[in-house]
C-alpha cells in the first residue's frame, strides 16, 4: 500500500480501496467523507457507516440501518532518475513505473434497535504496493514489477459502556497477495539475463479494536488498534530464459525467497470537535510498529537485493477541517504527514517507501436527511526515496500520485 509504498497501491480482492498507502504499507483514506481531510479525526466517529471502517466503537453513535460505497481511481506519476549505475546495468530509468487502479469500499452498519449494542460489516483494502518497471532498468535486478495487496471482510461488534463511552472490535478475515518480477545475471556473462518471479497468496484472521468517548455534544475522542499482520505466502519460484522456456533452478543459484511479510500493528489517536453551528476541526495522531517488518520475499544475493529489516517505526500526523455552507453543502480540507521508515542504504527499488505528505480536499451533498453523496481529491507527495545499493543509485524525481474517489451514504 498506502501505500504508494511503491508508488501507487493496489488493493482488490472482492472489493478494493482507492489509496495508497499511508506510513510504511498500510493504507490511509478509504473513499469516505473524512478522506477530504486527510481522515484526520476519523477515528472520533462519523455520520455513516464507513466510520466503522476507522473505529469499530463509532458505530453507536448511528441511527437506523447504514451503508456506505466508494470507488475511486489513482493516478501516479512516478519516475525514477539515476545518480550513478554500471556498464554492465547500463542507464535507463524505469520509465514511467505508476499504475492506474481502480478501487472501491463498502460498508453496513445493521441497527439492532438496541440502546447498547451495534453491529457492522466492512470490506476494504487494508495495504498495498504495486510498481511496473522498464525490463531495461539499472535496477532490474532488484525488480521489474512488484505487486503487494491486503485486503479484509471485517465484522465489527460495538458496546456503549455509558452515554459517552464505547469499546468496540472487528475481527478481520485478510487475504494477501504477492507477485515479484525480477532478472536475474546468467552464469554466461554474454548472455542474457533470465527472468524471475514469485508468485503467492495466503489468508488468516486479524483484528482492530477501538474506544470513542464523547465529551460533549461537540467533542468526541476515538482510540483504535490494529493488530499485526503475518502473511506467509506459498508461491512457487520460477526462473526462465528471455524467450520464456523454463530454466533448471540450480542456474539460478543466488536467488533467495522470503515467505513471510509482516505488516505492522498500529495505534492511532483520533479527536473531533465543532467549534460552532460551520466550522470542525480534525486530528489524528498515530504509531506504526515497522521495526517488525521482516524481509521482501524475493532477491538475489550476487546484486545485494534483499530488503533488509532496517526498518523503523513510523509516526503519522493528521489535521483537517470541515465546513458547514448550508444543510446540504459541506466541504473539508486537510494534510497528513508519515515519517520515512528507512535510511537510502537500506531502501530497495522493490518497497521504496519514505515520507509522505497528502494534501486533501472534498465535498458532500445531501440529497435528503437519509442520503448523501460527496468526493475528494488527494495529494500525494512520496517524498524523494533515495536508493543508495552498491551498483545502483539515485532517487524518484517524480513520486506522486493524485487519488479521486466518490463515496454514496444511505440510511434506511
Amino acid at each position: 500500500m498506502k501505500k504508494s509504498i511503491l508508488g501507487c497501491a493496489v488493493a482488490a480482492v472482492l472489493v478494493n480501496a482507492s489509496n495508497t498507502i499511508a506510513g510504511g504499507l498500510w493504507l490511509n483514506e478509504y473513499g469516505d467523507f473524512s478522506g477530504g481531510r486527510a481522515s484526520a479525526g476519523a477515528g472520533a466517529g462519523l455520520d455513516g457507516a464507513e466510520s466503522i471502517i476507522h473505529n469499530p466503537a463509532s458505530s453507536t453513535r448511528l441511527k437506523g440501518n447504514t451503508l456506505f460505497a466508494s470507488g475511486g481511481v489513482m493516478v501516479p506519476d512516478i519516475k525514477f532518475d539515476l545518480d550513478y549505475t554500471t556498464p554492465e546495468l547500463g542507464t535507463g530509468n524505469g520509465g514511467q513505473a505508476g499504475e492506474t487502479p481502480p478501487g472501491a469500499t463498502a460498508a453496513y452498519v445493521y441497527d439492532l434497535n438496541s440502546e447498547r449494542w451495534s453491529t457492522g460489516l466492512y470490506m476494504v483494502g487494508l495495504a498495498g504496493a504495486g510498481l511496473d518497471y522498464d525490463d531495461d532498468w539499472a535496477g532490474r535486478y532488484q525488480a521489474t514489477e512488484v505487486t503487494v495487496l491486503l485486503a479484509a471482510i471485517v465484522p465489527t461488534l460495538a458496546y456503549k459502556v455509558t452515554d459517552r463511552l464505547s469499546v468496540g472490535a472487528g475481527v478481520q478475515y485478510w487475504y494477501s497477495n504477492l507477485n515479484v518480477h525480477m532478472d536475474l545475471p546468467h552464469a554466461e556473462h554474454d548472455a542474457d539475463d533470465l527472468k524471475a518471479s514469485v508468485n503467492g497468496d495466503d489468508t488468516g484472521f486479524a483484528f482492530t479494536l477501538g474506544t470513542m468517548y464523547e465529551l460533549t455534544d461537540r467533542t468526541r475522542f476515538g482510540l483504535t488498534y490494529q493488530s499485526e499482520v503475518k502473511a506467509k505466502y506459498d508461491g512457487d519460484l520460477k526462473v526462465v530464459s528471455p524467450v520464456g522456456d523454463p530454466v533448471p533452478v540450480d542456474i539460478s543459484k543466488g536467488v533467495s525467497v522470503k515467505s513471510e511479510l509482516d505488516f505492522a500493528e498500529f495505534v492511532r489517536f483520533a479527536m473531533h470537535h465543532r467549534m460552532d453551528d460551520k466550522w470542525a476541526v480534525n486530528l489524528t495522531l498515530g504509531w506504526d510498529n515497522w521495526s517488525q517488518l521482516g524481509d521482501v520475499p524475493l532477491a538475489t544475493a550476487s546484486r545485494g537485493g534483499s530488503i533488509p529489516t532496517k526498518w523503523r517505526d513510523t509516526y503519522h500526523y493528521a489535521w483537517g477541517v470541515e465546513y458547514q455552507l448550508d444543510k446540504r453543502w459541506a466541504f473539508t480540507s486537510g494534510v497528513s504527514y508519515d515519517t520515512n521508515p528507512v535510511d537510502k542504504e537500506n531502501r530497495n527499488a522493490q518497497l521504496p517507501v519514505d515520507r509522505q505528505i497528502h494534501l486533501a480536499f472534498g465535498t458532500r451533498y445531501a440529497i435528503k436527511e437519509t442520503l448523501t453523496v460527496g468526493g475528494y481529491v488527494v495529494y500525494q507527495d512520496l517524498g524523494k526515496s533515495r536508493i543508495a545499493s552498491e551498483n545502483f543509485g539515485g532517487q524518484y524525481r517524480d513520486n506522486s500520485v493524485v487519488a479521486l474517489a466518490a463515496n454514496v451514504n444511505w440510511t434506511f
